[in-house]
């Protein structure tokens, strides 16, 4: 399955070349065409209000991105919620991508410090969210709106949409999207021939830009990335940029944290089951260490005992100093600690460093007391 999707993205970035490829890519732009097509006519029956929107009682941000993959929106919502919870009741609505299926949502996550799910119910990206913060709600449901009804029945009197971009049924007061600066717009089509969402029309909806992992561009592309927005989205209010910055190493078992400086020189396994394993890879040479072996899985893997055997396996044959792994990933192995045991398995902790933050939340603060919900 991987060498599968490895092989499709070779053919949608160009690099695959040959008669069968070419074919493929035939096939995956008359496609991308009709989705396109879908995704236009399903923005014009909300905007004529033929396909109705609802309205939450309580002020609703989304945040989102227009292409498939990771830019960062799990660690950005994570620090809305950590700036404004001293002001509002918070509630964190997510899909609950990678969760089983077996729950009845909306489904509650967390109340306070009361955690009432696992990463399998929860999906890992919003239990890793959930574990690490207290006195906000969490909640699961494909229906956003019908988690507004539980977020406002636990208190909430303001709601982060964690992926809502795409989420049209519910009125927001903003649209923060993200961008990646190393590989915004994939190759600039649509599903399945590219990673774009939504055409590049939908950005028009977008009040407020982040364009995250700008550290592995020069100025000059952050210039032409947000001359682009503004072009896109003119009536937007302010394109900010981001760092992803790395902040300790913890043990997966034992929960000990270690500084940056524990992986300088050292030899690494990494794994990972995320949207951009790429950027992985680069934050852990980003701290002085050597990666000698990387295993690839899907996006929201969820791993399984055999899963972990293997990995154990591989490390082992890898001759590595320690295995790394992602955060998100490492929330769906908590479970297997006893394996884990006292061998040297962390995860990395990351964080989002914002220009102009300060700027930023002013902004987001004024759309929320005064922003007309759309």
């Amino acid at each position: 399955m991987n060498s599968l999707r490895r092989y499709l993205e070779k053919i949608i970035d160009g690099s695959q070349t040959g008669i069968v490829a070419a074919i493929i890519r035939c096939i995956l732009f008359l496609l991308s065409l009709f989705y396109s097509q879908l995704a236009k006519i399903r923005s014009i029956l909300y905007q004529n209000n033929i396909l109705k929107k609802k309205t939450a009682d309580v002020p609703v941000i989304s945040v989102g991105n227009i292409t498939t993959g990771g830019t960062g929106k799990t660690p950005f919502t994570a620090f809305l919620a950590e700036q404004l919870k001293a002001d509002y009741r918070i509630a964190i609505i997510s899909r609950g991508y990678g969760a089983s299926k077996d729950v009845e949502e909306p489904f509650l996550i967390k109340d306070r410090d009361q955690l009432y799910a696992d990463a399998a119910r929860a999906g890992d990206e919003l239990f890793m969210l959930a574990r690490r913060n207290d006195d906000l709600i969490f909640i699961r449901s494909a229906s956003r709106y019908q988690g507004t009804k539980l977020a406002q029945e636990k208190g909430a009197d303001l709601i982060l949409l964690d992926d809502g971009f795409q989420h049209y049924q519910l009125k927001r007061q903003a649209d923060i999207v993200l961008i990646d600066a190393e590989k915004p717009f994939s190759n600039n089509r649509v599903l399945p021939a590219g990673l774009l969402r939504e055409p590049f029309a939908a950005l028009k909806r977008a009040d407020l830009f982040l364009i995250n992992r700008s550290e592995n561009v020069d100025f000059n592309r952050i210039k032409e990335l947000k001359n682009s927005l503004n072009t896109l989205s003119p009536l937007n209010k302010g394109v900010f940029r981001a760092e992803t910055r790395l902040e300790s190493c913890v043990s997966v078992a034992s929960q000990v944290q270690e500084n940056l400086d524990f992986l300088k020189e050292k030899k690494v396994f990494a794994f990972s089951g995320i949207g951009s394993p790429e950027a992985f890879k680069k934050s852990i040479e980003s701290a002085g260490a050597r990666v000698v072996s990387y295993r690839i899985f899907k996006d929201h893997y969820n791993y399984q005992k055999e899963d972990l055997l293997t990995l154990l396996d591989q490390y082992s044959a890898s001759q590595a100093d320690l295995i790394l792994t992602t955060e998100k990933d490492a929330v769906k192995l908590f479970d297997f600690a006893d394996m884990i045991g006292e061998l040297p398995f962390y995860f990395l902790k990351i964080s989002l460093a914002i220009e102009n933050r300060e700027e930023l939340l002013e902004i987001i603060r004024a759309q929320i007391k005064n922003g007309r919900a759309k």
